[in-house]
């Protein structure tokens, strides 16, 4: 897992190839203006959704990907994610769906983070992650990048 602010992208660029077009268009694009939904921006391999959501209880799951990595960044708002290394899950609690690209835990998270506007967290296939509901409205962008 990494966690930092949009204007330090630059230094992840060499951990995939496809880091520096997310962080470009990420840095260059208005996403007030982007509707919710799925943006296609190389095909498969690599796409935004544009997602928002307004406060209320939930209390969320463990989730881990194996074909894509998620960076999470937040353009309004603040909202929390849970992080657990995947080795250390032991809870099942929804197996792996290839078509979905997901398996859930039961397990508690070890720690939060709070991403606010312009943060970004990337999550690996080896990272579990729970985006919790935000306390108040956030509206977010979640790049998918396909592992190579």
């Amino acid at each position: 897992m990494i966690v930092d602010t949009l204007e330090r992208a630059a230094r992840y660029y060499s951990n995939h190839r496809l880091f520096e077009q997310a962080f470009a268009f990420a840095t260059s694009f208005d996403f007030k203006t982007l509707p919710i939904g799925t943006h296609k921006l190389q095909g498969d391999d690599l796409f935004v959704i544009i997602a928002d959501d307004h406060a209320r209880e939930h209390n969320a799951k463990l989730e881990a990907h194996r074909k894509y990595i998620d960076i999470q960044l937040t353009i309004d708002g603040v909202f929390d994610i849970g992080w657990k290394p995947l080795h250390q899950c032991q809870t099942l609690d929804t197996p792996y769906s290839e078509e979905n690209d997901f398996m859930l835990f039961a397990d508690a998270p070890d720690f939060q983070i709070t991403l606010s506007p312009n943060t970004f967290a990337i999550f690996f296939p080896d990272d579990a992650h729970a985006p919790n509901a935000p306390k108040s409205f956030v509206k977010k962008a979640i790049f998918k990048v396909a592992v190579e």
